[in-house]
């Protein structure tokens, strides 16, 4: 009888850490290459954003997860301003379709927050360095759901904080994204 109240108390303090550890949050990385730029037209650039899921926000399909990146655009043709680099940090809403299978897509939604290096780029004035990030995407989560594919819009602003506010956008978005845990 005092063996099974002594291993009793061992039991019940071990349950919590295993309930906790099917809720291990994930961690990635996602690299975006911008195909076609429209403020202004010769936009051209990349996006590398590192991602991480608590795996605390989920309600049915679902899910809140956080990024934060780093954005270098660029226009052709120009003598000036030809370059800003963009840091943000942004919660991501991501919709998936499906629960289960080897192709599960989903749809993105995020409103973040932005710090571009350069208040102009090209004859854009973009009014000041801080700036919020839009983002709507499409993609799928690939095999064990560790690799991701998708394109996604995105668009800075700084939503008429300033006088100026001409702004960055790029409709056309390709994703490439990888989860290491």
């Amino acid at each position: 009888m005092t063996v099974r109240l002594r291993i009793t108390p061992v039991l019940l303090m071990l349950i919590p850490p295993l309930a906790i550890a099917s809720n291990i949050p994930h961690y990635g990385a996602q690299f975006s290459y911008v195909a076609a730029g429209k403020e202004p037209p010769t936009l051209h650039g990349f996006q590398l954003m590192l991602n991480y899921d608590p795996n605390r926000y989920q309600w049915r399909q679902f899910d809140v997860y956080f990024d934060g990146g780093f954005s270098h655009f660029w226009v052709n043709n120009t003598p000036y301003y030809t370059t800003v680099n963009i840091y943000s940090i942004a919660p991501v809403i991501r919709y998936t379709f499906k629960r289960r299978g080897p192709f599960l897509p989903y749809l993105d939604l995020s409103i973040g927050l932005a710090y571009l290096n350069h208040t102009r780029l090209d004859s854009r004035n973009l009014g000041m360095h801080f700036s919020f990030q839009d983002r709507f995407g499409i993609g799928a989560l690939l095999g064990n759901k560790k690799v991701s594919i998708g394109i996604h819009a995105v668009h800075y602003s700084n939503a008429h904080l300033s006088g100026h506010n001409s702004g960055i956008t790029a409709p056309l978005v390709l994703d490439i994204g990888y989860r290491f845990s």
